[in-house]
């Protein structure tokens, strides 16, 4: 007896794989760059940052981070409810979290 798969089970777990190995890599650099962000615009010591690049570099870069993250994260679980959920759960943190130094970099 053979059981028969469904169309695309042969790839779902390179593409899980593949798909988990881009988000930590984007979650990582996207963490990087928010640390940097607020790490600029809340210290105390001028030298830290006097003309203000990581702050502005920062935040920047965590936008397409936070993109490949948000693109990257639903294909990890298998198709139908939870990935809709994790894609809804994941993009409306990022965008939160990308926020903050949005809003530092414009705070005076």
């Amino acid at each position: 007896m053979s059981t028969k798969e469904g169309p695309g089970t042969r790839w779902r777990t390179p593409v899980a794989a593949s798909a988990l190995l881009i988000a930590c890599a984007g979650g990582l650099f996207w963490l990087r760059c928010v640390y940097i962000a607020l790490h600029s615009r809340l210290s105390t010591d001028p030298l830290t940052d006097p003309h203000g690049y990581e702050l502005f570099i920062g935040t920047v870069l965590a936008l397409p981070a936070a993109a490949v993250v948000a693109v990257a994260a639903p294909f990890v679980v298998e198709p139908g409810s939870n990935r809709i959920r994790l894609a809804k759960i994941v993009a409306t943190l990022l965008v939160v979290l990308t926020a903050l130094p949005a809003a530092a970099l414009f705070t005076a």
